[in-house]
């Protein structure tokens, strides 16, 4: 490393210390003031194992039907909590904020920011197991939200999941259930999902119906659903309102996304979460649809403890009794062992994501559905990209967040990506300071 390379080094480092210690808490004081200052605003906040950001989502578009609202999209760290609450506009009636704990405990920090007037948990189950262990641990990460609620808050709890109504003990606050099972406040029945038909569902509470008809895919998003509505309804939105801002809703691309190929296959796109609790919900969606065969792509799976080796082969186990084959790739296509399986040669390893992508535009047959399943850090989403434009980035794991959508670098070699990403930053300081 020369010496000049070295003073940038650390000209960086003393400039990220002094972002962490001096101006990254005085963007919290700002947000937190400028919290405090709207009276007017209600803030509701939206924690889970999973569903959150999809509850975040429908619930921002139903309440900004009628009202001024502000959310963060996707981006759930405190820094992204603070900026939504710092730029919403004065007006804001409905602040709705998706709270995330990440790898490292700061629930209690976030929620302390946001002074939540409403909490909602979708959900509790064993997520970012290094730091939490199991799932008690991250139900009392989770919990802060609702201790954070004052006497005149509203918590909207998962009445299905008992240590989400744990809690209840941890508030004062007024407590209103949602699920399947009668005993909850808000039901939902008559749950319906299929390719051609999208997500029906009902939904009855309180003296009050509501019938869904929405353009998801998988019988699970009705938990979100219900969740979402539910919070509506205790906030007073009335069900023709509801019914119409959530029959455009398509949810996120990479969350059960539909990707229709011309004369080719239909892809199911789940490739930004694979957490060992729920790996094989996308799965079961293939059970009652019908095509010429189907096919299970499965990438890394997160989140569980002990052996790796079982939690694989169960997954390929539960694959293979709805479909036809089953690719295994990523660093982690070697772990399951599947003997019966591997005799009968329904499965395929291909460590390579470019490689799954070249299997599948040489073998896919039209009218196939074929299921992507991963954690976003291999990011699998370029088996179908590839199908749609030429896909040269071979990177295993470039450390992105966001999917190769939002990069839109796949197209180019990993290795020309630090210039563009160089390349795009200018252009958008110069955006940003009114240059040409």
């Amino acid at each position: 490393m020369t010496f000049l390379s070295r003073g940038r080094t650390s000209l960086r480092a003393a400039l990220r210390q002094m972002r962490e210690t001096y101006v990254f808490p005085l963007k919290l004081a700002y947000a937190s003031a400028r919290r405090r200052s709207m009276r007017g605003m209600t803030v509701i906040g939206i924690t889970g194992s999973s569903g959150k950001s999809t509850t975040t989502a429908l619930l921002s578009g139903i309440l900004a039907e009628d009202h001024r609202v502000a959310f963060n999209r996707l981006e759930n760290h405190i820094s992204s909590v603070a900026r939504t609450l710092r730029k919403a506009p004065r007006d804001t009636q409905y602040a709705v904020i998706e709270v995330s704990a990440g790898d490292t405990p700061k629930i209690e920090k976030t929620a302390k920011l946001i002074g939540p007037d409403v909490a909602v948990v979708t959900m509790v189950a064993l997520e970012h197991h290094k730091t939490f262990r199991t799932p008690e641990g991250v139900c009392r990460e989770k919990g802060h939200l609702v201790e954070a609620l004052g006497p005149s808050g509203l918590a909207v709890l998962n009445f299905d999941d008992p240590l989400v109504m744990s809690m209840t003990g941890r508030t004062s606050a007024r407590v209103v259930t949602f699920g399947l099972s009668a005993g909850a406040d808000y039901v939902a029945s008559e749950i319906v999902s299929g390719l051609g038909t999208g997500l029906r569902m009902r939904i009855d509470g309180k003296g009050q119906t509501v019938e869904l008809a929405l353009q998801l895919y998988g019988r699970h998003f009705y938990l979100p659903v219900l969740a979402a509505v539910a919070c509506a309804l205790e906030l007073g939105i009335a069900p023709p309102t509801i019914r119409k801002a959530l029959a455009g809703f398509e949810g996120y691309g990479n969350r059960c996304g539909i990707v229709r190929i011309p004369d080719g296959p239909v892809f199911l796109v789940d490739t930004c979460k694979s957490p060992a609790h729920s790996v094989t919900l996308p799965m079961d969606m293939l059970k009652t649809e019908t095509a010429p065969r189907k096919t299970v792509v499965l990438g890394h799976v997160s989140d569980y403890g002990g052996n790796p080796r079982k939690v694989y082969s169960a997954a390929v186990r539960h694959a293979a009794t709805v479909a036809d084959r089953i690719v295994l790739t990523g660093p982690t296509s070697h772990k399951a062992r599947v003997p019966e399986l591997e005799e009968s040669h329904r499965i395929v390893r291909l460590p390579e994501v470019h490689e799954v992508a070249d299997f599948l535009k040489t073998s896919a047959l039209p009218g196939e559905i074929i299921l992507l399943k991963s954690s976003q850090n291999i990011h699998l989403e370029r088996a179908y990209l590839a199908f749609l434009q030429d896909v040269n980035c071979r990177i295993p794991e470039c450390g992105r967040t966001s999917g190769c959508i939002s990069c839109g670098l796949s197209g180019l070699p990993g290795s020309e990506h630090p210039r563009r990403e160089h390349q795009r930053r200018r252009l958008v300081q110069a955006l940003k300071s009114g240059k040409s």
